[in-house]
């Protein structure tokens, strides 16, 4: 007996090898490089872009904060594989407690090393006062040569959990926008 295909069954074959092809390669080999950076605890988890992983390196003076401190924050990416700091990096730094946003801007540095110093002022005011200069490509604020960014006003000065997202949205060179950025949320404890 001869088995006769018609042009209906023929295409029907293409087309389901198509598919189940296609999703083989794409079970196996994802079209876009993913992105992904979750945080539950400290500190924050490495985050993945295509097959590099970077980690939030983030340092404070003092390493206990006290109520009314004057704090440096030291902020940097690493490239886990390269053991080295991503260069050019902007971050959007949001500070909130007890759901009370208390300060959110934009900050970059060329070297890949974000320096911030909370100065903190006293007095019944909420307004913070930033000092360094803009940056043009980013429009973020960046550190005189040789200072940290400073952050006048009340930021650090009650006790408890502060709530901080550190959202990167620029590596490797200033016009080099994230598709997706990616955020490193992570408790402060003040004492």
């Amino acid at each position: 007996m001869k088995a006769v295909m018609t042009g209906y069954r023929m295409s029907f074959i293409v087309f389901a090898s198509f598919i189940i092809i296609g999703g083989f390669v794409i079970c196996h080999h994802p079209p876009s490089k993913e992105v992904k950076a979750q945080h539950h605890g400290a500190p924050p988890p490495a985050a993945a872009i295509g097959d590099r992983k970077l980690v939030l390196d983030m340092k404070t003076e003092p390493v206990n904060i006290k109520q009314g401190d004057d704090v440096l924050m030291s902020i940097g990416f690493l490239d886990e594989g390269k053991s080295e700091n991503i260069q050019h990096v902007t971050i959007r730094m949001d500070i909130s407690k007890d759901g009370k946003h208390i300060l959110s801007d934009f900050f970059h540095d060329h070297n890949g090393e974000v320096k911030l110093m909370f100065k903190n002022k006293g007095g019944g005011s909420s307004s913070h006062a930033i000092g360094g200069n803009q940056d043009v490509l980013t429009n973020a604020w960046i550190a005189d040569p040789g200072s940290p960014i400073m952050i006048s006003g009340p930021v650090f000065n009650q006790s408890g959990t502060y709530n901080v997202v550190l959202e990167l949205s620029t590596i490797d060179n200033d016009k080099t926008d994230l598709v997706e950025p990616l955020d490193y949320p992570f408790d402060l404890d003040v004492s």
